[in-house]
């Protein structure tokens, strides 16, 4: 998934998505769940149009998909919808025993990017990309996001996080691409780029809190 935090700040593809895309996640739900608790339309997935097809009157489309255990969805205007439905009614997206909830939030317009990680055990995770996890024990304790440093994904020892900055944008491609390929890996999540730009995916509309 490095594809996508690379291109975080250029402009979408002409036919689906490519720049500032946000991600939710959840493992053991299945797609159609996730997208009813972010409002979308029962008859509207049922008739699963295709993005490139899809023509809203209202409100940003997503794309949606599944990856293995995980249902996910993708938004391109720079943030997620869950992340407001977060903030207005936790209910709607906190996972439940036995489900786990990732979202990568681009942020674009604000900035940093985020991650919000609930493992499914009450506790919700909310770090910046590239915090150091490892100075809160509690967050990370038989939590998946301990690998993130493993990954190359926090700073490492020795480096002051402005010099770690620059040589990620000069090796490997920028701390975003860097992220999103480290959960990808971690989770085991895979999106299909071709199909993401050229607008394959089935789309949808999330009604969002403030509409």
């Amino acid at each position: 998934m490095k594809w996508i935090g690379q291109h975080t700040f250029d402009k979408s593809a002409a036919d689906g998505m490519l720049g500032g895309i946000s991600m939710t996640a959840m493992r053991g739900v299945p797609v159609r769940d996730l997208l009813l608790r972010l409002g979308a339309d029962e008859e509207e997935i049922s008739s699963a149009t295709p993005y490139r097809d899809f023509h809203p009157t209202r409100d940003a489309p997503c794309m949606y998909d599944t990856s293995g255990e995980w249902a996910y969805v993708l938004e391109d205007r720079g943030s997620c919808t869950w992340c407001e439905w977060f903030f207005e009614d936790e209910d709607k997206t906190t996972p439940a025993a036995g489900e786990e909830l990732i979202c990568l939030n681009a942020n674009a317009a604000v900035n940093p990017s985020y991650l919000v990680y609930a493992p499914g055990d009450g506790n919700v995770y909310l770090n910046n990309f590239g915090d150091d996890l490892t100075d809160r024990p509690h967050a990370v304790e038989g939590s998946k996001l301990r690998g993130l440093k493993a990954a190359g994904a926090t700073c490492p020892e020795g480096y002051a996080v402005p010099q770690w900055h620059d040589l990620l944008d000069a090796q490997e491609g920028g701390l975003r691409g860097v992220v999103w390929q480290a959960v990808g890996d971690i989770l085991g999540i895979r999106i299909p780029r071709a199909d993401v730009e050229q607008g394959r995916l089935p789309a949808a509309r999330l009604t969002g809190p403030y509409t």
